[in-house]
């Protein structure tokens, strides 16, 4: 009986050890106190700050149609994730009205119910820069909620996924937050995280700068018994410089992690730039044809490199040998359309051609008019 006492003790004793051995959970939110439709950061995990089991989230929202996004080190995979959570005002469930080559979604639960996305093929590297964007925009009573990345290996984006989300005028609310999270209790790993060129969007279209924020750590998980304990000093945050320029930092974790701030404290980073700036948007090529049922059938392709597309408008003119030109057709698509098939509205006449133009709008709105392709004539 005593022996068996002696086990239950020490099984116990085992168990309070392994619940405190995670690196301590960080936040930096940043001073976007405010409504807006896009959010964008920028992420870097550096090599020695990889550890698996690691969350690096880079922008985290609230609301109506609170959530999350950010890269992961998963043991499968370098993976990009994308949430929003369930909400009591929504009137349907969450769903992905676009997933990405290699983006899946499914349900999540836990720490509330809602709808996730992972990518693990896109993949990340480490001591590389990404741009992560978020923008919401209302779609009838709904709202839709797309997510971007953009590789600075590369410089090429990927759209990752859209969600829809059955609630109205639901935006970003802030400060948006980002965090850096063990779960698994690999605390005697170092991670990291660097955050740079954070923006939000007011609804007014006027854009803001994250100019500075809050660094903190998970007091409550510091504590004897509580996940980080054995870890409870070994934390970081604030802002560093390297080769690139200034950026925020959080490191957990790690047996040399030693705190040269304190919890909370405040950091800033002097901005200058009026608004984010990127590779505008390019069209590569666009293809016309005449198909079935008096129809045209348009496909084109952006260049990755610049700015993905949020709109696009297509216009099909006839041209008769008069020169007198009229439009027969028009359409509106979204942001992850890149073919369309359009009625004609007149039969096409003998000496008639047809020319299709295309104006693509970028997702942070810019050179709707400017970024416009005339395809050749299509017919005779």
């Amino acid at each position: 009986m005593k022996k068996l006492l002696c086990s239950l003790i020490l099984s116990s004793i085992q168990v309070v050890w392994a619940g405190e051995n995670a690196a301590p959970s960080s936040h930096f939110v940043f001073d976007d106190n405010f409504e807006g439709d896009i959010i964008i950061n920028e992420v870097r995990v550096p090599k020695g700050g990889e550890a698996l089991y690691t969350y690096y989230e880079t922008m985290g929202w609230r609301g109506k149609a609170a959530g999350y996004c950010g890269l992961q080190a998963h043991p499968k995979a370098h993976n990009f994730i994308f949430s929003i959570w369930d909400h009591k005002s929504h009137t349907a469930p969450i769903k992905a009205v676009h997933r990405g080559p290699d983006t899946q979604t499914e349900k999540f639960g836990g720490e509330g119910t809602g709808l996730k996305s992972w990518n693990f093929e896109l993949g990340w590297q480490t001591d590389t820069w990404y741009s992560l964007v978020s923008r919401c925009w209302p779609v009838g009573e709904h709202m839709y909620y797309g997510f971007w990345s953009r590789s600075g290996a590369t410089e090429e984006w990927t759209h990752l996924v859209t969600m829809d989300v059955a609630v109205k005028d639901a935006y970003f609310n802030g400060g948006t937050d980002s965090f850096i999270e063990d779960w698994l209790e690999t605390g005697k790993n170092k991670r990291v995280t660097n955050l740079r060129g954070g923006w939000k969007r007011r609804r007014d279209r006027s854009w803001y700068p994250f100019g500075g924020g809050r660094y903190s750590v998970n007091s409550w998980d510091l504590v004897k018994g509580k996940r980080s304990f054995h870890y409870n000093t070994n934390w970081n945050g604030g802002v560093s410089k390297d080769s690139t320029g200034e950026f925020y930092f959080m490191a957990a974790g790690g047996a040399e992690t030693k705190p040269t701030s304190t919890n909370p404290s405040k950091h800033g980073i002097k901005r200058t730039e009026t608004e984010p700036s990127y590779a505008p948007l390019g069209i590569k090529s666009l293809r016309a044809r005449l198909a079935e049922g008096n129809k045209v059938m348009v496909e084109w392709e952006n260049d990755p490199t610049g700015l993905p597309q949020f709109g696009c408008e297509i216009v099909v003119y006839e041209r008769p040998r008069t020169g007198m030109e009229r439009v027969v057709a028009t359409e509106s698509l979204g942001a992850h359309q890149r073919r369309a098939k359009i009625q004609l509205s007149v039969k096409r006449s003998e000496g008639c051609h047809f020319a299709v133009k295309i104006r693509v709008r970028d997702i942070l709105d810019r050179d709707l008019q400017i970024k416009e392709a005339v395809v050749s004539e299509i017919g005779e």
